[in-house]
């Protein structure tokens, strides 16, 4: 019979082991408060099973793909392989946000928007498309803070009615009146595709001639790190009251998987007269590009505005079309945003800015300022499904075409309030103020 000390250590140690079990045994499976993803830096939604994307309404058409790129960058040579579907963007799984909060297509972002754009306008970079004041109230009564000049960049601080409450480069603060004002379109609308060629090779032609000067050149600063994006973007001003009819095109396209690829929207004058006179070098030194041009019914006028062009309003776009292949949408703070948006360009009459009758979307010119004239028009023989698919996501936004170049649609009324306005296109771009809204 074991003596009672025996029992006694036996206990003992009994208790020690089945406590030193617990306790290691318990601490990997205690319930641990967690903050979810950090929301101070941007976090990249996984996609799940790809979705089969929407087909266009007219059934018989069939699309011819040409090009490849992404936003933010000019095309790349190494682009992927065509994908018939598109991937979703999956719930990160934060605990403190519902799940019917996070989105899945790249339409969610302008549904989740209450307003008219994919992203709030607060933070994003605007300018003044012509001489105003700066108000220190919400009230054109109101005292007169400074006096900006036209072209003047500044950050957009809050939105109210017809105002934004800005702040400037030069640190001024106050409100304008934003029915004179350009907005950066890559800061509110980011899931179409930015490829402002003129920014870093144009690709301006006429009749299949290269423009001394102009072709393969530079013709301005338009690309720049924007910290509200994360990343190297294009700059792309548009009057604001058009940047929302641009948007509406958009999500009309994303319906059916497809992009509007944004090749230019304002243009400095001086940058288009510079442009305009290489041109008519050309015209003079080469027959061919002279009989082209200028050949009835069309002229100069047609392909290069001789005088103020709706570019310098920035009441209007050159657009081309993209079958979207993949993308990402980014969180940053409580806002999403597109990223990484790769597309195969649709097949179109020429490659863009090509200056001549080749670009004709209609066969006969037409009032650029009526609304309606282009469609008791033919279509030109060149057109391609694509460019006519193009034209409609326009058309249902209310942005109208141009008899001469497919890739050319104005708002019209835009384009009469920036002349009330005197907005002339008189400065160049090249700075934005952007953070996160």
């Amino acid at each position: 019979m074991a003596k009672p000390g025996i029992w006694l250590i036996i206990s003992l140690v009994f208790v020690c082991l089945v406590t030193a079990f617990l306790w290691l045994g318990k601490t990997p499976f205690t319930a641990v408060e967690t903050s979810g993803p950090d929301l101070s830096s941007p976090q990249t939604a996984q996609p799940t099973d790809p979705e089969p994307v929407g087909e266009p309404d007219d059934e018989d058409d069939e699309f011819v793909l040409n090009d490849t790129g992404t936003n933010g960058s000019p095309p790349p040579d190494d682009s992927p392989p065509m994908d018939e579907s598109l991937p979703l963007a999956e719930d990160p799984g934060d605990p403190a946000q519902p799940e019917a909060l996070y989105p899945e297509t790249l339409t969610d972002l302008f549904l989740m928007n209450a307003g008219p754009l994919e992203l709030p306008v607060e933070g994003a970079t605007g300018w003044a498309g012509t001489a105003m004041p700066l108000y220190s109230e919400a009230d054109t009564e109101s005292r007169i803070m400074t006096d900006f000049d036209a072209g003047q960049v500044f950050v957009i601080l809050k939105e109210q009615g017809d105002w934004w409450y800005v702040n400037s480069s030069g640190g001024e603060t106050g409100w304008v009146g934003h029915a004179g004002c350009l907005i950066n379109l890559p800061d509110v609308i980011t899931s179409i595709a930015y490829n402002i060629t003129n920014a870093y090779s144009a690709r301006t032609r006429s009749s299949g001639y290269a423009i001394p000067g102009v072709t393969g050149t530079k013709l301005y600063d338009a690309f720049a790190y924007n910290p509200r994006l994360f990343g190297y973007e294009f700059i792309v001003p548009a009057l604001y009251s058009t940047s929302k009819l641009i948007c509406a095109a958009q999500q009309h396209a994303l319906k059916a998987g497809d992009t509007i690829i944004i090749y230019e929207a304002y243009r400095a004058h001086a940058s288009q007269m510079r442009s305009l006179n290489l041109l008519r070098e050309l015209i003079e030194n080469n027959a061919a590009v002279d009989e082209a041009i200028n050949a009835g019914p069309w002229n100069i006028s047609w392909f290069m505005a001789t005088t103020i062009s709706n570019h310098q309003r920035g009441a209007s776009v050159d657009a081309g079309l993209g079958k979207i292949l993949s993308y990402e949408i980014i969180r940053a703070g409580e806002v999403f945003f597109a990223s990484k948006v790769t597309y195969e360009e649709y097949d179109m009459p020429t490659d863009m800015h090509e200056l001549s009758p080749l670009a004709i979307s209609l066969t006969t010119p037409v009032p650029s300022s009526d609304r309606d004239a282009w469609r008791e028009i033919a279509d030109a023989a060149t057109m391609t499904p694509g460019a006519v698919l193009l034209r409609s996501y326009f058309d249902k936004a209310k942005l109208t075409p141009i008899a001469s170049e497919w890739w050319h649609f104005n708002d019209i009324d835009g384009v009469e309030a920036a002349k009330e306005l005197d907005i002339a296109g008189v400065f160049f771009i090249d700075e934005i103020l952007s953070v996160l809204p």
